[in-house]
């Protein structure tokens, strides 16, 4: 089997350093480190009701910055998170492209709609800091960030959110500096703001919804059947090709 695609995958990884460069499954695990930092007293009660929740389900906005000065790249998703599960987040760009990792299934999968490929690896592989929000979400409760309280402005309006200690992503050679925010009617985590040395992220969580129960449905690729299948190193589409 040609590991062509790894090699255009590596391609697209290996420019600048910074945040950016990760891609799809790099927001994801940027994605990661934000509910998990948001963990960190006092803040912890934005993240707490997602960790404890069977389900949540929230719309993505995510905009990064072009470290070369162009307009930043902004994408549009969907999130599936089952603690003790599952994760899954969802893309519009290139016609549609997905990310899951599924403890149950023991494996990560990418799915690029516009290739007609899923891309799968086996679960031991799948980025450090997603398996880690899947496997023992209650240990993120346990971080210690030391939040500093820290207003921002955030599409036009000032923000209450809190500032957090510079911290690896552990998954790649940076470190990121982080700032989370609170949606004001919820409480729950809204805004998180990741930036390097580079460049920068910003997310959004709209509309977070808290299950009482956890579906394996939502935890399912949208591939058709039949869909060819290659196999996966997540580690080479992360900034220094560090998956662990």
């Amino acid at each position: 089997m040609s590991r062509e695609p790894f090699g255009r995958f590596a391609r697209r990884g290996r420019g600048r350093m910074g945040i950016r460069r990760a891609g799809l499954v790099g927001a994801a695990v940027l994605l990661g480190v934000g509910l998990a930092a948001a963990a960190d007293a006092p803040v912890d009660r934005m993240v707490r009701p997602l960790i404890e929740s069977r389900s949540v389900t929230a719309q993505i906005l995510l905009s990064r910055s072009d470290p070369f000065g162009g307009p930043p790249e902004r994408s549009r998703g969907r999130l599936w998170y089952q603690p003790g599960r599952g994760l899954k987040v969802r893309f519009e760009r290139g016609g549609g492209e997905e990310i899951l990792a599924d403890k149950v299934q023991g494996a990560f999968f990418l799915y690029r709609a516009a290739e007609r490929t899923v891309y799968r690896a086996p679960w031991e592989r799948a980025p450090r800091r997603i398996r880690k929000l899947i496997e023992t979400p209650e240990s993120i409760l346990d971080a210690d960030l030391r939040a500093r309280a820290e207003r921002r402005d955030v599409g036009g309006a000032a923000r209450d959110g809190y500032r957090l200690r510079e911290a690896s992503l552990g998954d790649s050679t940076g470190r990121v500096a982080l700032w989370v925010s609170a949606d004001p009617g919820s409480g729950l985590l809204r805004w998180i703001a990741l930036a390097a040395e580079d460049d920068s992220v910003w997310i959004e969580l709209r509309g977070i919804s808290l299950g009482r129960t956890a579906r394996a449905r939502d935890l399912t690729l949208s591939a058709p059947r039949g869909t060819k299948v290659e196999p996966l190193d997540p580690r080479e589409l992360l900034p220094g090709g560090q998956g662990h």
